[in-house]
């Protein structure tokens, strides 16, 4: 990452970089011999936002979430702190500080499950959602509240700086910061970028009139905004269109509103792939495969996840269920490894959804056990060493999102196997449209077929797995986060440097202006 780093520093030497995400890019791990020390942030997010921080030298701003948290912000007197990891990375974090219950609404009331459940198109929308007043206070109390914090430390760190503002600001969370903090820094040049899918116009319809409406609101006073895919650029434009009633131009990738061009692009999130190999070559993660060669059978099934919804485990056990039924003769020789953490266990889908998977894979091995053969091994565990020992292990990978902004396991796991494994892989994940011509091609909600996919990659011949991982390894070294963050930061300077001299938003007050009759 150090030729990124430098080429960043030059690039944005006129600007003041600030990258503002729910997440901090560190977790900590208290250890009572050294005090408090830190790890890297996990997720996909915090993964690519960590290159994107160090490479530009970047403030942090992030939301306080635990009380160990909220003691270092207190101590911290408000100010920005430095903060080094066990790895060696170094980050400069300013923390929001949100009232347990103003965060608990914008967390756990709005932002999830409310807006990630609209852009995973996970609602059984015959029974949910069900919005009402309390929905109302959530977005009111809480949501909007927590973005205007988010706002307000934003602005407060620019100005500590002598340079232009450069905000990159990320994903559902903060869909309201760009329009708050355009309020007070006119001239600040604003990023947002989406690490999630954006689904069609039809489907925000889900959301309330006013609430779908600030949301837009807020994301076009960003003079870039940055999504994953084709798919999601256009879905982007066309809910401009068609919920905003803005002029856009498809072609340009462009919509306008307020008397400005808002630019609409496309940035696949990556990994940093030689930090990746040189972490699977580590003693800790040779340590843990050496574990797994005890026990992994002649075929190894391999997936690695966190219990959400959108991750569809289900679906992919009962295709496992179904490729045993059809084909008993890889009973005894193939095991499917789930490794999975359990996540927003305070919302009670996901308790509801973790429940459902632990009992299904204890039906199947119910079902199909013989002596010491378990068809699943399900292992509900956050081990990053044993994790990556799987990646390198497995002979089938399955990758089998409803839908998924990207996916960084299909990228991570192709990365570092050297077996020739195989990549089963939604239609739906965004990784699909990078890797989709040498991966197996799934529809996510069919379980025979993807029962077929299962069998066709186990016993797909050597010479072709072994092709198709190269050429899927080849695309993930070419578009690394490397190339994500330089593609990012070169329109910075391309699309938004010959717009210095845009004539002023149309103002409109206080209240949210929309591109048809009316106003909030």
């Amino acid at each position: 990452m150090l030729a990124i780093e430098q080429y960043t520093r030059r690039l944005l030497k006129d600007f003041h970089p600030i990258v503002a995400a729910n997440r901090p890019p560190v977790d900590l791990a208290p250890e009572p011999a050294d005090g408090e020390r830190f790890v890297r942030g996990s997720g996909g997010l915090v993964t690519g936002l960590s290159g994107l921080a160090q490479a530009t030298g970047a403030v942090w701003v992030a939301s306080v979430r635990d009380g160990l948290e909220r003691e270092l912000e207190l101590g911290n007197g408000g100010e920005p702190m430095m903060v080094e990891t066990t790895d060696g990375s170094r980050f400069q974090v300013s923390w929001v500080n949100p009232p347990r219950l103003v965060y608990d609404l914008y967390y756990n009331a709005i932002a999830n499950p409310l807006l990630w459940f609209v852009q995973h198109y996970l609602w059984n929308l015959a029974e949910a959602p069900v919005l009402d007043d309390s929905t109302h206070r959530a977005w009111t109390e809480g949501y909007r509240l927590v973005n205007q914090l988010f706002a307000q430390q934003i602005v407060r760190e620019a100005r500590r700086g002598r340079k232009r503002p450069l905000v990159l600001s990320h994903d559902y969370h903060l869909y309201l910061v760009p329009r708050l903090v355009r309020r007070e820094l006119p001239d600040a040049v604003i990023q947002h970028f989406v690490h999630i899918p954006w689904p069609t116009p039809q489907y925000w319809k889900v959301l309330p009139h006013y609430m779908r409406d600030e949301i837009m609101d807020g994301l076009l006073a960003a003079d870039i905004i940055g999504l994953q895919t084709y798919s999601d650029v256009r879905n982007f434009l066309l809910t401009c269109e068609e919920n905003m009633g803005l002029p856009v131009d498809l072609r340009q990738q462009t919509a306008f509103y307020r008397g400005r061009t808002v630019w609409v692009r496309r940035y696949p999130i990556s990994i940093d792939v030689r930090e990746f190999e040189r972490s699977a070559a580590s003693p800790a993660v040779e340590r843990a495969e050496r574990e797994v060669l005890r026990w992994r059978p002649e075929q190894l099934v391999y997936r690695v996840d966190r219990m959400d919804l959108s991750k569809n485990i289900i679906r992919g056990f009962i295709a496992y269920e179904r490729l045993l039924h059809a084909h008993p003769e890889w009973h005894r020789r193939v095991i499917f490894w789930a490794m999975l953490q359990k996540t927003r266990q305070n919302v009670p889908e996901y308790r509801e959804y973790a429940r459902q998977v632990v009992q299904t894979a204890r039906f199947i091995n119910g079902r199909f056990a013989s002596g010491d053969w378990q068809p699943i091994r399900l292992e509900l565990r956050d081990d990053m060493n044993r994790a990556v020992a799987g990646y390198k292990q497995f002979d089938v990978l399955l990758v089998n999102p409803i839908y998924d902004g990207m996916n960084l396991v299909a990228k991570e796991g192709i990365t570092v196997n050297r077996r020739g494994g195989a990549l089963v892989l939604s239609e739906n994940a965004g990784t699909h449209e990078e890797l989709g011509e040498w991966a197996i091609t799934i529809n996510p909600f069919d379980v025979d077929a993807t029962a077929q996919a299962l069998h066709r990659a186990l016993l797909m011949d050597p010479v072709e797995r072994h092709a198709r991982a190269e050429k899927m390894r080849a695309v993930v070294q070419q578009n690394d986060v490397a190339r994500w963050i330089s593609a990012q930061l070169q329109d910075i300077r391309d699309l938004v440097e010959p717009l210095a001299a845009r004539q002023p938003e149309v103002a409109t007050g206080d209240t949210i202006a929309v591109g048809r009759e009316g106003s909030i």
